[in-house]
């Protein structure tokens, strides 16, 4: 499931994508986005096959604010490119076709923007969401 939400980040343009970790020194391109987990919870029925999995990710997307003369506008945007690859022209945003094994998929909060101090090079954005699916015992990512 990651893998799936993984390519559809892969679709904005001009972002290099990277399961992980927001590290600085890996975020060298002029805009980038790490998918991240934030918090698992685990609700497992005992004696049912499959469990409920509530998953909580994050997708923190940002800029190098040395390589934009639009930063304010390039971050916003490239928020916008995400929600896109995600939500547009779904029928319901919470079940997106794409991703058909989950419950719900969607945001869980309000987008967080990040901006550097000054001795920073990017500027952040936090996009928290959540996905609830069913999972059978033993079954990995």
């Amino acid at each position: 499931m990651i893998n799936i939400i993984l390519d559809r980040l892969k679709q904005v343009d001009g972002a290099t994508v990277r399961e992980g970790f927001y590290a600085q020194s890996a975020a060298r391109e002029s805009s980038f986005i790490f998918l991240q987990p934030y918090l698992d919870l685990f609700g497992a029925k005992n004696g049912i096959n499959q469990y409920r999995d509530d998953l909580t990710l994050q997708v923190v997307a940002g800029i190098n604010v040395t390589k934009s003369t639009n930063p304010t506008a390039d971050l916003i945007n490239l928020v916008r490119d995400i929600r896109s690859a995600f939500f547009k022209d779904e029928r319901n945003t919470e079940k997106p076709s794409w991703l058909p094994k989950a419950i719900t998929f969607k945001e869980a909060e309000a987008c967080k923007y990040i901006m550097p101090e000054s001795h920073e090079k990017h500027a952040l954005a936090v996009i928290t969401l959540t996905l609830v699916h069913t999972v059978p015992f033993g079954e990995k990512l």
